[in-house]
């Protein structure tokens, strides 16, 4: 067995000499996984092991620019971390530039992990201060700036 090695286990399921009678060791039945295409996904090839390396073709994607990632952020991101935060729509307003702001200073990274982190911080000191007073609605800018790096 491979122990929970993935590593381990991705070695022989790529392996063109051994897939075709590739057994699972959890279910103990064998599968032909000779024409399956593995498509694997790895934010640093730095901890693959070499051999597992070797057998595969690498594709290098260029990351989200400010622009792909104000648009997740406005069209995903900030509707779910707000909702998942429970504040209401129309409670908190952020502007576009906040949001350019939060990407440039806060989120550096290729993806959007970070963006999401940061979205939901903000929203949880925005319940946060919207339980303190009452659930008032906060005025327009108010703490603009305010809640990141907190």
């Amino acid at each position: 067995g491979f122990r929970g090695d993935p590593a381990s286990a991705l070695l022989e399921l790529l392996d063109p000499e051994q897939n075709s009678g590739f057994r699972d060791h959890y279910l103990d039945v064998p599968l032909d996984l000779s024409k399956v295409l593995f498509m694997c996904t790895a934010n640093s090839l730095d901890t693959i092991p070499g051999p597992l390396l070797d057998r595969m073709e690498v594709i290098r994607l260029a990351g989200y620019i400010t622009d792909e990632k104000v648009h997740i952020g406005r069209e995903y991101l900030e509707p779910q971390t707000r909702g998942d935060s429970g504040v209401p729509d129309g409670a908190s307003e952020l502007t576009d530039a906040a949001l350019h702001r939060l990407i440039e200073d806060y989120c550096r990274e290729a993806g959007v992990r970070n963006l999401k982190k940061q979205l939901e911080k903000i929203y949880r000191k925005v319940a946060l201060a919207l339980v303190k007073r009452g659930a008032e609605q906060p005025s327009k800018g108010e703490g603009e700036g305010t809640f990141v790096g907190e």
